[in-house]
This record gives C-alpha cells, structure tokens and sequence, in this order.
C-alpha cells in the first residue's frame, strides 16, 4: 500500500508539479531518487526539455535539453550513443552543453568537439532517398558510462529556412519506446501565423496542453508525466497506428502541399528536340500505351545514372533540374529522374504526374506536412486513374515499382491540389512461389524425385538478389538444403537454376534426387508420406510463419507483403492406389489467409495428384486477431509426417 501511494504522489501529480519546465536541480534529483524496480520494463528513464522559438517566416530555434539515467546495465548504450541530424542548407546545429553525472553526485564535464564527429553525406543517403550532399550527422559516444549515471545534452538547432516556405512542421511523441519521467514542450510563435495542432491516436489524461497568448505571441505548451513504454514485439505494426502523438502544422490541407510541389517542379519539365527524338525512337515499334511505358522507363531506369550533384536554388533536396540538364548529362537524383520520366512519358501522349512518397512509412491525413523522403512518378490509364506507380531509381530493376514502396503514403504534384493517397499492395498472386514436385515411387519402394520452384514479383526479386550475392557452390547448397526440407535421406543426383544476371526470365530452380526408402510398408497397408507443409520452400511463408512465433501480441502486427504459395504434387506408383486412405484437410478462409489442400486419382489409379495453395492477401492485423490466426498457421504447419494410407496395393 505504501508503495501504491508513493506511486500516486510521484506520478498522480506530474501535471501540477511539472506544467512547466523541469529544472535542472529537479531532474537530477527526481532520476537520482527514480528505484528501477518500479521501471522493471526500460533499462532508460529520461527527462526531456524543449522550447521552440518562432519568427513570422516560421524560421525558429530549437533548445532541446535531455537527463536520462541509466538503470540497468543494458542501458549504458542507449546512453553514451547519440546523434543528431541537420542539412547546411536549411539549418544549423550544435551541441550546447554535455555532461556526465556520476552516481556518486560528482559532475564530468564534457567538451562535445571532442566526442562529437560530422558524418560523410553518404551516412545522410541511407536516412533518407531525398538525396542531398548538404545533409549531415553529429555522432559520438560518450566515454564512462555506468550504470546509475545521468547524461545531461542540450542542443541547439537553428532553421535559417524552411523545406516549404513559410510553413512549420513538429512533432511530440506522447508514447514511444523510450520511457519519460517527464516531457515538456513549448511552442512560442508569432499570433501572424495561423497553427493547427491536432492529436492523434489520443488517450485521455496522457497529456497536458495550454495554448495561451503572451504579448504578440501565442505560446503552446504540452506536459507529459510518466507513460508505459511501447515494448517492442517482432512483427509488430508501424507504432504511429495506435501511440498518441501530437503534430503542428501551418498547412491546411494535403492540396496546399500538391499545389506547391507543383509550382516547384512543373517548371523543370519542359522537352526539347533531342528529348522528342529519343521518345519517338523508344515508342516507334509500341504496340499500346503499356509497351511505351515499359520502353520509355526502362531507359530512363538504365541510361540515366543515379548521381547526385546540389545545384538548385530554391528548395535543394526537393527541386529537380530541368529536365533537358539530366537528359544531357545522363545523370540525376531521385527528383531527376522522376521528372525526366514524367516529361518524357508526356511527350509520348501518356498521362503522367511525379508525386512524393513516404518510403517505410504512412503520413497521417488528419495532419498535413511535407516530410516525404522520396520521389517516384504516376502514370494514368484511359480512366484518369493511376494505373502504373513508377520508380527509375534502380538501374538493374525488372519491375516498375518496388514492392517494398507500396503501403506507403503519396502526394500527386497537381495544379489543382491533390489529396494524400496510399499506393495499393499488390495482389497475392503477383508474389508467388509455385512448386512442383514429381515422385516416381519403384518397384522396391524407392522413389526418384523431381523438384521445380518458380518465383514471381518481390519473391523473385529477394531470390534474385540472394543469388546474385552467392557464389555458384552457395547456390548449389541453398537448392540442396531445400531438398532436405522434402526429405533429409535425399541422395541429389543434378541442380540447376536461372541465371539470376538474366532479368528477362523469372528465377526457378530445378533438382533430381533419390530416396532409397520413401514407401513403408505394415502387413497389407503401405504409408506414402506427405508433407503439405512443403509449403516451407517458400521463404515468403516462413517469414509468414515467423511472425506467429509469439505466445500473445498486445499491439497490432503487420506482414512484410502480400503473396502466394502453389504446390502441385503428383506421386506415381507401380501399384494400384484404388484404395487409399487421404490425409484430412481443413481449409482457412480468415483475415485475408487462405488454405485450400485436395487430392484426387488419375483415371488408371496408378497416379495421386495433390494440389496446396495458400495466399495472404492483406498485411494489417489488429491484436485480437493474432490468437485465432496464431491456431489456423500452427494447424497449417502440422500437416507434415502425415500419410497417404494405401492398402492390398496391387502392380
């Protein structure tokens, strides 16, 4: 009870206490005093400060002051590493103080130039496909670090200028990973500038916010007191589905963004007579507007080098060149090319857009913000509806669009505004595995094996990409390895499979192999196995089946894509299988998962062909979902050592 209570005082009054800035004395002695046995989930309590100063063109200062202690062993990381990211052309950072509190009350003090070390632009490229030269991370590891020490940072950021000019864009996580004694947030701007706050995901008594005026400003306040922590779970969604969040932003509408992107790359896409040569040489033979849009982004795609250079005036990072420049260059960004596509798909009489994506990531349509981080293009069908989405930037790629860019949120550059949009996933039949398998069983019950495996869309592209990194011995062993999954007393006579280096052919693998026993026999009755669960050839199901290793899920999960497996087998035997006894299988038909299995004679009895096709056709789940679904995988995983029960087989 006592502890209860204690509990109350501390956290039951955060509000009151801390309704304001936390002050230095305060911090320290409040995570001093914090028992990480009350914490038994976070290894890290912080206490966070930050005051946003705003001028009337929504340039601003940023002072951003952290204490986090460390509690348990497995923090001391968490701690000493720390970065920061800014880009020279838009704004400025430093580090202001650093220091070490010792848990023996003594106080190191730190010089950030030494421990602190500016990253190259390449580190800046994997942050963000936006590319740009300009963008930069501070990085450093502070020495010392024990358990019980409290670090103390304050930095300072300066936005000189804005992404979207005269527009201001924040974010404050009121539930995250991180576990917070405290967070407090202040906004000072200008009353000029108009400012939507919105919630997202709220829950009540989370967050305290005071929006107040103060002579020609108005001030916006946010007071977080301690909240559980998100834990993580393998698997899990994206957390901006269901954390609460709070987002300011001066934009109205997803249109205001559309509009301006227009009016930021329309400009650049005007063609001349070397550009209109090279599109009537590309579509000369074009059967139908597909065929244009393949000839015409495959060069784009493999003639135009991905290569970066930071030349634009206005919104560096954003603003593509003219597209008479990358077309003579050959060379360009992701801007760049999309805007060359689009021009030049244009020219060939096809409707066509480049638009902003948010790669790994959806944007929430109750806030506007220009936070994209990549640029793709959108090509029409007769109907004015998209109907290819079209990424350039991988020279080697087969498909228009990768897959792992769908799901994820868009905006159309449109001169009438356009609305945030989500790029549909693709249908589980464009990723699938298709495997046949032919088992000729012999007179003394051996049986001769032949294995084929076909793979289409993104599994094509993951297999690709693996053995495009193997060397031939590791190939060889990769297809070995899956006919032991068919049968460990596999003897492989011959393995051959697709030059991944050949994009114009899907990848597939072939083997023959032996088993010396394959059919038991008991008195009048013979067992023929069968493992429906061959299903584990396929390496989009076993990353299925991974996401189900949990006992129980409390947050929603999320699988990687789409996608479909089909297994044909047919078992032809030297006896006659008239009477024989089917393995019993259950379908499934539930939150997008599909399972069909059946079995079927050939008309001379002599052959069972058997067919398994199993599909996931949506990747969002809510947590109740999880337990049901978790039953139906297992059920499906067990349909292996089971038998095709045969008896008085005659030849």
């Amino acid at each position: 009870m006592r502890k209860l209570l204690f509990f109350i005082l501390l956290f039951g009054g955060t509000y009151g206490l801390f309704a304001q800035p936390i002050s230095y004395k305060d911090a320290i002695n409040k995570l001093s005093e914090a028992n990480p046995n009350d914490y038994p989930e976070s290894n890290v309590l912080n206490i966070s400060n930050e005051w946003v100063k705003m001028d009337s063109l929504c340039h601003y200062v940023r002072t951003y002051e952290k204490f986090a202690r460390v509690l348990r062993d497995g923090g001391k990381s968490q701690v000493a590493d720390n970065y920061f990211s800014y880009d020279v052309n838009y704004d400025t950072l430093w580090i202001e103080k650093l220091e070490l509190i010792k848990s023996d009350g003594s106080v190191l003090k730190l010089n950030p130039d030494s421990i602190f070390r500016r990253s190259s632009s390449s580190a800046i490229e994997s942050y963000s496909n936006i590319y740009t030269e300009t963008g930069w991370f501070l990085t450093g590891t502070v020495p010392g670090v024990e358990t019980g020490d409290i670090l103390h940072i304050v930095t300072k950021d300066s936005v000189f200028k804005s992404r979207m000019e005269n527009n201001f864009f924040d974010r404050v996580d009121v539930e995250g990973f991180s576990a917070y004694f405290h967070k407090y947030y202040e906004l000072v701007a200008p009353k000029s500038v108009k400012i939507n706050l919105v919630e997202i995901n709220k829950k009540d008594n989370l967050a305290k916010i005071s929006i107040q005026e103060r002579g020609d400003n108005k001030v916006y306040t946010i007071s977080v007191g301690y909240v559980k922590p998100i834990i993580y779970e393998p698997g899990m969604d994206d957390s901006d589905f269901f954390a609460y969040y709070i987002m300011f932003t001066t934009v109205d509408s997803w249109q205001d963004i559309s509009k301006w992107y227009y009016g930021l790359v329309e400009k650049h896409l005007k063609v001349n007579d070397s550009i209109k040569s090279k599109v009537k040489e590309l579509i000369t033979e074009a059967k139908n507007d597909s065929e244009k849009v393949a000839k015409i982004f495959y060069w784009v795609a493999q003639k135009i080098r991905y290569l970066g250079v930071d030349k634009e005036k206005d919104r560096p990072g954003y603003e593509p060149h003219d597209v008479t420049y990358t077309f003579a260059t050959r060379g360009g960004v992701c801007r760049d090319k999309a805007a060359l596509l689009v021009a030049m798909l244009r020219e060939a009489g096809i409707k066509s857009d480049p638009i902003l994506i948010s790669v790994g990531y959806q944007l929430n349509k109750a806030a506007p913000v220009m936070w994209f981080n990549h640029a793709v293009a959108v090509a029409y069908g007769k109907d004015g509806k998209p109907r290819f989405y079209l990424d350039p930037t991988n020279e080697t790629t087969k498909d228009f669009f990768p897959q792992y860019e769908e799901d994820n949120t868009y905006i159309i550059a449109r001169k009438d505004g356009a609305d945030l949009a989500i790029v549909p996933v693709s249908p589980p039949e464009r990723n699938n595995t298709s495997i046949s398998i032919s088992t000729h069983i012999n007179d003394d019950l051996s049986a001769d094996i032949s294995l084929t495996v076909k793979y289409k869309g993104l599994v094509d592209t993951y297999m690709r990409g693996s053995f495009m990194r193997k060397k031939d011995d590791q190939r060889k062993l990769y297809v070995e390895q899956l006919v032991k999954k068919i049968n460990p007393a596999a003897i492989i006579k011959s393995v051959s499979y697709t030059n991944p280096e050949d994009k114009t052919k899907n990848m597939e693998i072939k083997a023959e192999f032996h088993v010396p026993v394959y059919v038991s026999q008991d008195k009048n009755y013979a067992f023929i196995p069968y493992n429906a669960s061959k299903l584990k050839l396929s390496g989009m199901y076993n990353s299925c089946e991974n996401v189900f290793g949990l006992s129980t899920r409390k947050y929603p999960f999320k699988l990687n894509n789409t996608f479909s497996v089909n297994l044909q087998e047919i078992i032809y035997s030297p006896f006659s299988m008239r009477k024989v006894v089917f393995p019993d299988f259950k379908p499934l038909d539930k939150s997008g998962f599909k399972f069909k299995a059946y079995m079927e004679l050939a008309k001379d009895s002599k052959a069972l062909i058997t067919n398994v096709k199993f599909s996931v056709s949506k990747i969002h789940f809510k947590a109740e979902e999880y337990n049901e679904l978790k039953k139906e995988i297992s059920r499906i995983s067990s349909y292996n050592n089971l038998f095709i029960i045969g008896k008085d087989f005659v030849k």
